[in-house]
């Protein structure tokens, strides 16, 4: 079904060997359910005001209508699109893709829309083809895994000097930094210090309770002082006996 389109754009166009797998990752785009599929793959012509020549393709035959390259730019142009897809992984120049795109659009589109119609399926040939256009799409391109491999000895070369530090390091046996202590532990102790600070004044009213004893003495002296004149009244009774001693030896 699709040998006789893939050997005419490999050398219409300039394609060659690149032809399969031109046809292969367009059949895996247009068929892509993430993007609605056929009938998706064709809303991007009715975005783009080609509505009527995407319909001409349907069911194949001599009224399916040509495509320029500007209206292939148009649907088809954009960022991330179709074109920028083929050109980007099979590195085909941009004005060759164009070409080749407009030449196989028209009878691919009628192979997979028989009687005009978008079946539930696709053909064997077809999803085949498909698959093997997703797996190209898959598989990154040889230029990016030589992006990957220029940075392996940096990678390797890392590693080796990793493995040589932590081998230094277990056969020294170095102890690990000692941690910080804790910085709560010395505002807690200084609090500690005002804490004892108010017990002195609590002694200095003692002494003023002792002073009033002292008057208490002072009362005692006068009352011996009274005691003394009380002894003085004896002596005149003892001078009273003497004369009556006298009288009785006269």
């Amino acid at each position: 079904m699709f040998d006789i389109l893939i050997r005419e754009a490999g050398v219409r166009f300039g394609l060659g060997e690149k032809a399969r797998p031109f046809v292969q990752i367009l059949l895996a785009h247009i068929t892509d359910p993430e993007d609605g599929g056929l009938f998706g793959f064709l809303q991007n012509f009715k975005a783009a005001g080609l509505e009527s020549i995407a319909q001409s393709w349907r069911g194949g035959g001599p009224a399916a209508r040509p495509i320029t390259p500007t209206q292939l730019e148009n649907a088809l142009g954009a960022s991330g699109g179709l074109l920028a897809l083929l050109t980007g992984r099979l590195d085909v120049a941009r004005d060759s893709a164009t070409a080749a795109l407009g030449y196989l659009l028209p009878p691919i589109v009628g192979m997979l829309t028989p009687g005009g119609n978008i079946p539930p399926s696709l053909p064997a040939e077809a999803a085949s083809m498909a698959a093997a256009g997703a797996s190209l799409l898959a598989t990154p391109k040889p230029g990016e895994i030589g992006g990957l491999l220029k940075w392996f000895p940096w990678v390797m070369l890392a590693l080796a000097v990793l493995l040589v530090l932590g081998y230094y390091l277990t056969r020294h046996n170095v102890p690990p930094a000692a941690p910080p202590a804790p910085a709560p532990a010395v505002p807690a102790s200084a609090q500690a210090v005002p804490a004892s600070a108010p017990a002195a004044p609590a002694s200095a009213p003692a002494a003023p309770a002792s002073a009033p004893a002292a008057p208490a003495s002072a009362q005692a002296a006068p009352a011996s002082a009274q005691a003394a004149p009380a002894s003085a009244p004896a002596a005149p009774a003892s001078a009273q006996a003497a004369p009556a001693s006298a009288q009785a030896s006269s």
